[in-house]
């Protein structure tokens, strides 16, 4: 599992993440993962569980900021991979994620083998007890089963 203690590095006190400019955060050639925010984690370990259990290959992309996003650096992963996963902890329904989704398949329709899969919160309050918020939020599981779905399509 993915554990932030183990790839800490030192940051400058100078640092600045570059707006509109997303890092890939793993390499792969099966389908991209496009994130940004807590899910990022979550991304990450299944990417992990997947090469492990299906011997597939998730590019994971960490948007980093939203307004302006990284256009040419999300087409040339799924030009390379030909499948998009996006996933967020915002609702699907009307979410930023619906917003990458037709920017997706307006400008590299023609590089896509699959529908868009996208994985998000489910449209109702989120509750502040944990059973609530594992049943409203993405999960590890929920993004396990989408990307498997995703690959086998």
């Amino acid at each position: 599992q993915y554990n932030s203690a183990e790839s800490a590095s030192v940051i400058p006190e100078d640092f600045e993440v570059p707006f509109g400019k997303a890092r890939i955060r793993r390499e792969g050639t099966d389908a991209t993962l496009i994130t940004y925010g807590n899910t990022l984690h979550f991304a990450l370990n299944v990417a992990e569980r997947i090469q492990k259990d299906l011997g597939k290959s998730i590019e994971v992309i960490d948007l980093r900021s939203l307004v302006p996003w990284d256009e040419e650096t999300v087409y040339a992963s799924i030009r390379k991979t030909s499948k998009a996963l996006i996933v967020h902890e915002d609702r699907v329904f009307g979410g930023f994620g619906a917003e990458l989704a037709a920017s997706i398949a307006k400008k590299a329709f023609r590089d896509l083998d699959a529908p868009i899969f996208r994985v998000g919160a489910l449209s109702t309050p989120v509750g502040f007890h944990k059973c609530f918020e594992l049943t409203t939020l993405p999960s590890e599981d929920k993004i396990y089963a989408a990307a498997k779905e995703l690959l086998e399509y």
